[in-house]
């Protein structure tokens, strides 16, 4: 009979999220992250897909034991508001929206940055004074929150026990300035002008700690042609039919500024993130990678299997065994409509079957978690926030290969939950010197 201390082992181990997006509901809603402002309907409406649920508080992320979150910043496209008219309604009725919106996109993600580091000096202060005062039995949370710029940063803040931040962010349009505007397609004329600008911005995002670019997002940038069909099922019945289908190629790969930038981010030590990229876009980011001979480099945040659900978005199975024999890591999303081909909201199980396969393919070490959690996502319903991980560690330390046998160490089930992640941020992120 097998008897594992799960509750121990999720405690001992680092766990680390790859992937979500703590400052989308800040921006968008005003949402406070060290959890002072409550909305009486997030909890009513936790177990399904609601804009204004918070799944990444602060309070949260301590009470799954959460050691490291890579807090993803995401500036939505201009066409995003094109294609779902609720949203444009959104951002002309509120006044807090329409401001985040207003600059180009590099200055709204900068401003991303800002807000997040501002919540947590904040929270930081405020846990200090109560500590200070010897009211440290009524926090409904005991660690400090660091962000971290870079590897040395974050050894540090795990050593003191705190829960380090580290700022990511997603869409390659981020990257775009004044010289850009805000809609580009893959017939836009890139000028020298909009190309520097561009790169300069990528070493601006490196000197602030950035630890990785997701290239692709949800419409074309200045580094894709096309992404990956972005839409669920479930917010397809929103959108705006007419034309939509065909805005979508997956026969499209990089731009020639996106080939640039891949190659800029091996320079600089940013790790590539390969989400939403099409199957052709992927397959050229291994080819640059082989060709300047790298490893640790690459991560794929917040993705499923293609073998458990057949969809572009997904990786093939020789593309995970790709990135486990460079050292990199995949972050395994948090949402049904990925992990799963049927619809679900009970969807654990699809979460651990896809672990289970990227384990079996390319070995335990190039399994990841990326929740993608205040992506605007339907998690599984066992699963809905961060304070809810530990179950997770207990699934996978329950699973068995045989008669006695377990199907993940504890090792491995430490490695899956966060050691793989912090691995790779040691070896393949160069943040800037302190």
């Amino acid at each position: 009979m097998i008897s594992v201390d799960w509750k121990k082992l999720h405690k001992e181990s680092t766990v680390a999220c790859l992937h979500s997006h703590p400052t989308l509901k800040m921006s968008l809603f005003g949402e406070d992250m060290a959890g002072t402002r409550r909305r009486p309907l997030a909890k009513f409406f936790a177990n399904s897909f609601w804009p204004f649920s918070s799944r990444t508080h602060f309070d949260k992320l301590d009470a799954g034991s959460l050691n490291i979150q890579l807090s993803t910043a995401y500036v939505p496209e201009e066409q995003w508001f094109l294609d779902l008219p609720l949203l444009r309604v959104l951002r002309w009725l509120t006044p807090s929206v329409r401001k985040f919106l207003k600059p180009d996109y590099f200055t709204a993600t900068m401003g991303l940055f800002d807000l997040l580091e501002e919540q947590i000096d904040r929270f930081n202060a405020k846990h200090v004074s109560v500590i200070s005062a010897g009211e440290y039995a009524t926090l409904p949370w005991p660690s400090l929150i660091r962000v971290v710029k870079n590897a040395a940063e974050l050894d540090a803040a795990l050593i003191s026990k705190s829960i380090a931040v580290i700022h990511s962010v997603e869409g390659a349009h981020s990257l775009q300035g004044p010289a850009w505007g805000k809609i580009v397609d893959s017939g836009t004329v890139i000028t020298g002008e909009m190309r520097d600008e561009a790169i300069a911005n990528l070493e601006k995002l490196h000197a602030r700690g950035v630890a990785y670019l997701t290239i692709a997002h949800f419409y074309p940038n200045c580094c894709v042609k096309s992404p990956c069909f972005p839409y669920p099922e479930y917010g397809f019945k929103f959108l705006r039919k007419k034309g939509l289908l065909d805005k979508w190629d997956h026969t499209q790969g990089l731009t020639p500024l996106g080939e640039m930038i891949v190659t800029k981010m091996l320079e600089l030590g940013m790790l590539i993130d390969i989400t939403h990229l099409t199957p052709v876009a992927r397959a050229r980011v291994y080819e640059i990678v082989d060709h300047y001979g790298k490893d640790s480099c690459v991560i794929s945040s917040h993705t499923g299997a293609y073998s458990i659900n057949p969809d572009p978005y997904c990786l093939r199975d020789w593309e995970i065994k790709w990135m486990a024999d460079h050292g990199c890591a995949i972050g395994v999303i948090f949402m049904n409509y990925w992990l799963s081909p049927t619809n679900t909201n009970l969807g654990l199980k699809y979460l651990i079957q896809t672990i289970e396969h990227m384990a079996r393919v390319g070995g335990p070490e190039v399994v990841a978690l990326g929740t993608d959690f205040d992506g605007f996502t339907d998690p599984p319903d066992e699963i809905k926030d961060m304070s809810e991980l530990p179950r997770l560690t207990r699934e996978l330390a329950s699973l068995t290969s045989g008669v006695g046998e377990r199907t993940f160490s504890d090792d491995d089930v430490s490695k899956i939950l966060g050691g793989n992640a912090l691995r790779v941020l040691r070896d393949g992120w160069v943040g800037p010197a302190a």
